[in-house]
Parts: structure tokens; C-alpha cells; sequence
């Protein structure tokens, strides 16, 4: 019995650890896309990464927290009321309100370290690494 267990550790640690890999790699790539993009001097990155990583920090919590919430509310949407549909739709719109409101602080934070057309390119990048992501993976599907 502890062969099997030990067994399952070892193998759940090396999927931990190529899902982790995986994770750094798609990190590299969006980090070297965006530096591309923006076209950034040594000097801009490094006051320009810091504020961008605790974005990218900010919005992840706040989707983790609201999407893991709304996710639970809906779980069984065919036996909802419509007082719950309606408690889950304004959790919806109050998350793309927060969204919005994280978005602008950091935009105005952006702008003290990068210039305006800097910033706007920050966002495109993003939309357009997501784009290629997308593409990239629906290829990789229909192969």
C-alpha cells in the first residue's frame, strides 16, 4: 500500500511540476511579447514590471474571488430561483465594475512610468498575445 501512495506522490509532483513549467514558459513568452511590443529601454522596464506584475497579481485575485464565487452560484441553474439568477447577475456585473475600476488605477499607475502611447500599447499587446494564444491552441486542436 505505501508503494501505491508513494507512487501516486511522485506522480503527482511531476505533473505539479510540468503544469508549473508550462505555466513559466507561457509567462517568458507574454513577458518577451509585451517587452517587443512596447519596444521598452532597460531603464523604462525596470520601473515598468514591478507596477505590471502587481496588476497581473491583482486581477488574478480578483477573478479567482469572483469567478470561483459566481462558478458556485450557478452550479445548479436549471433549479435556481429568479431572486438567485438575479443575486448572480448583479455578482456579474459588480465583478466587471471591479474589473473596470482595477483597470483604470493601474492605467493611471502605467502612465507614471511609461508614456500614454505606451500604456495604450500595453493593452493591445495583451488582447493581441491573447489572440495568438487562442490561435495557437486551436491549431494544436485541430492537428
Amino acid at each position: 500500500m505505501k508503494k501505491y501512495i508513494y507512487l501516486i506522490a511522485i506522480i503527482a509532483t511531476i505533473s505539479l511540476n510540468a503544469m508549473a513549467q508550462k505555466g513559466e514558459r507561457l509567462e517568458a513568452m507574454k513577458i518577451g511579447f509585451i517587452t517587443e511590443r512596447l519596444n521598452l529601454s532597460s531603464d523604462e522596464a525596470k520601473v515598468f514590471w514591478p507596477v505590471y506584475n502587481k496588476f497581473t497579481d491583482d486581477m488574478k485575485k480578483l477573478r479567482q474571488s469572483s469567478k470561483g464565487k459566481i462558478s458556485e452560484e450557478m452550479a445548479d441553474m436549471p433549479a435556481m430561483t429568479d431572486a438567485e439568477a438575479e443575486k448572480v447577475l448583479n455578482d456579474m456585473v459588480n465583478f466587471k465594475i471591479q474589473e473596470a475600476d482595477l483597470l483604470k488605477k493601474y492605467a493611471s499607475e502605467f502612465k507614471k512610468v511609461l508614456p500614454v502611447k505606451k500604456v495604450v500599447l500595453l493593452f493591445k499587446a495583451e488582447n493581441d498575445f491573447k489572440r495568438e494564444l487562442l490561435k495557437k491552441l486551436s491549431q494544436r486542436n485541430r492537428d
